[in-house]
């Protein structure tokens, strides 16, 4: 057996359990959380959090790969108190998503791999926090200059210490295809990469040239948004690949980015069940009724995310 490192530490693989694929436990765009603290209600705000996990934890969830990075407020030692309070594990990021840090447009490419592995290696800050995932992004208009880079120390990271990269990814544009060109270039293991948001396609094709080339499918961002595509149509891309003999290379998630809650934000109890948990009270169900076998749940939810974050089958 292996270990996955998580906020709490290193845990056997096979403590992993359910695994939601891609999930936030706490998003501050930019570094407004670090730099102005006063603008939210800490206690609040971990109240919150505690409580959604715990109830996701409940609820058969075990594991969430929290794939928040710096320009996304990260806050590891946050996160680390709320697993603790919760039992959830949660992994933790490198990487950068969309907003590219300047210092980052001109830093040479193994030096920004440099950057991710002693986040994996060594720990992230001071906290002793290691990485267990590296997170990438490239949105709307397809990879930028300073996105490529990105992409391309994290590839390189990926060779150095076999931590698996997961991606955002615009798939209505099919940008995960320019995504696979360029971790191909660098020599990436496609076996170690997940393109990420992927259920936000309709287009079987599509999906199929990603799963082709070796890499995994995360089908998140459940239950939808508007102008998306809804849960409904989710599973149906789901099931249409299941049915295509792809449920081995598929995982399940919402990317729920759940905010700090501002000071003096009145935040009255919520009667819903928490998001973490629509996947499981939803969608797994009605995938059922269509006739997706346990096992097949099964897979998507804990082997295919176990066999992502070790590289072990």
């Amino acid at each position: 057996m292996s270990t996955v490192e998580t906020v709490l530490g290193p845990v056997d693989e096979s403590q992993l359990g359910v695994v939601l694929s891609h999930e936030h436990v706490i998003v501050g765009m930019g570094e407004d959380t670090h730099h102005y603290p006063w603008r939210y209600d800490w206690d609040a705000t971990r109240a919150n959090a505690v409580r959604e996990l715990s109830e996701a934890k409940a609820g058969g969830v075990d594991t969430v790969i929290d794939l928040t990075t710096p320009d996304l407020g990260r806050d590891v030692e946050f996160v680390r108190d709320v697993a603790r309070a919760s039992g959830m594990n949660v992994i933790a990021a490198t990487g950068i998503w969309r907003d590219v840090p300047r210092s980052f447009w001109t830093r040479d490419l193994d030096e920004i791999a440099d950057i991710f592995v002693r986040e994996i290696e060594v720990g992230i800050g001071t906290t002793g926090i290691k990485a267990g995932a590296i997170k990438v992004a490239n949105d709307m208009g397809g990879v930028s200059p300073e996105g490529e880079r990105i992409l391309r120390g994290a590839a390189r990271a990926l060779k150095r210490t076999g931590c698996p990269i997961s991606t955002h990814h615009w798939a209505p544009e099919e940008v995960g295809t320019r995504q696979v060109e360029i971790f191909r270039e660098e020599g990436a293991p496609m076996d170690r990469i997940c393109i990420g948001h992927s259920a936000d396609s309709t287009d079987i094709a599509y999906l199929e040239s990603l799963l082709q080339a070796g890499v995994w499918l995360s089908m998140d961002r459940y239950p939808g948004a508007m102008g998306r595509p809804d849960w409904r149509q989710r599973n149906a891309t789901v099931k249409a690949l299941i049915d295509r003999g792809w449920a081995h290379k598929l995982m399940l998630g919402h990317d729920y980015a759940p905010a700090p809650v501002l000071a003096g934000q009145v935040t009255p109890p919520s009667n819903q069940p928490t998001r973490y948990l629509f996947v499981s009270t939803v969608a797994v169900p009605a995938l059922r009724d269509q006739g997706v076998p346990q096992e097949t749940i099964d897979l998507m939810l804990r082997d295919v995310p176990r066999r992502f974050l070790t590289g072990h089958d």
